[in-house]
């Protein structure tokens, strides 16, 4: 969309970021990298199951095996009959649920799928504490593949950004331009914001905000924007900073501050209860308590600082 003049002296930028779902390498990767784990455990437990019914029937103790074989035709939502029920009488919706779509599936990716399963059962079995890495890292990857599906608009009148992104955006209709009673699309106040730093990736342009004290919460740190829109965004952006009047308010309620700081206490409490009394406790035990620490960290410093 051709920028528009505005009152300020800037314009009004739209885009729009649709790479090709079907052959986008990156986002392919990063769906059967997830996949790998479900995967992993899918083939463990038909491992399992199949070991159960052999020595079911080899040896004559064959109450596994009946087990098994119930379990398997009526036992639950992932059982023969069941499927085949749900199917003939359930609606669509509920069809989905229990047969999740899979049309982003791609036999030569395989191997990505059990990459992922084994370095994440991997590093369990050496350290149980990887775990939270790697569901971290997966979550930054899927973050960096919604930003580059995305419909914006920077309105330098209002300090105002709209946008949907990810798979939403693929399903948005753009024709009459960011509907703001679509719940898809969010709304940012832009007013606080003091610089702004642009790096090009590819066919992208990644602008990183930086916003006065107290005006950080609840907005983007990171916009992603086609390369062919970047130099217009940069000078909305840049309109922005230069002309938006914004002055900081008390930041979070004070009854928001008491409940955070009042969690934070409480998570770090219970860390330091489990470090004192439960030194000889299971790994797995002692990350999850770490990690309640860590949230109890971040908690009292958005309670302070929020």
């Amino acid at each position: 969309m051709t920028p528009t003049e505005t009152d300020t002296g800037g314009q009004v930028v739209t885009w729009t970021a649709f790479p090709d779902r079907s052959t986008d390498r990156f986002r392919l990767v990063v769906l059967h990298l997830a996949a790998g784990v479900p995967l992993i455990m899918g083939l463990a437990v038909l491992v399992l199951l199949a070991v159960t019914l052999a020595n079911g029937l080899a040896v004559e103790n064959v109450g596994p095996a009946i087990l098994v074989v119930v379990l398997a035709l009526i036992g639950g939502p992932a059982s023969l009959v069941y499927l085949l029920l749900a199917v003939e009488y359930g609606s669509k919706r509920e069809v989905q649920k229990l047969m999740p779509s899979i049309g982003w599936f791609r036999l030569r990716y395989i191997p990505v799928s059990l990459l992922g399963g084994g370095i994440l059962f991997l590093s369990l079995g050496i350290q149980p504490g990887l775990l939270l890495v790697y569901l971290i890292r997966l979550i930054i990857c899927k973050t960096a593949v919604d930003l580059r599906y995305t419909i914006g608009r920077i309105d330098p009148d209002t300090a105002s950004l709209q946008q949907v992104r990810g798979a939403a955006a693929a399903e948005y209709a753009d024709d009459a331009g960011l509907d703001t009673s679509d719940r898809r699309v969010r709304t940012f106040d832009l007013s606080p914001l003091k610089c702004v730093y642009q790096r090009q990736v590819d066919d992208y342009t990644v602008f990183i905000p930086r916003y006065r004290p107290r005006g950080r919460w609840g907005r983007p740190l990171v916009l992603v924007v086609p390369n062919d829109t970047a130099t217009e965004a940069k000078t909305t952006l840049d309109t922005v900073i230069r002309t938006a009047d914004w002055a900081p308010d008390g930041g979070l309620d004070r009854p928001v501050r008491i409940v955070l700081g009042g969690l934070g206490v409480l998570f770090l409490g219970t860390t330091g209860v489990f470090a004192i009394v439960g030194a000889d406790a299971l790994p797995v035990v002692a990350y999850a308590a770490a990690t309640l620490g860590l949230l109890g960290v971040i908690m009292l410093f958005l309670s302070v600082r929020g």
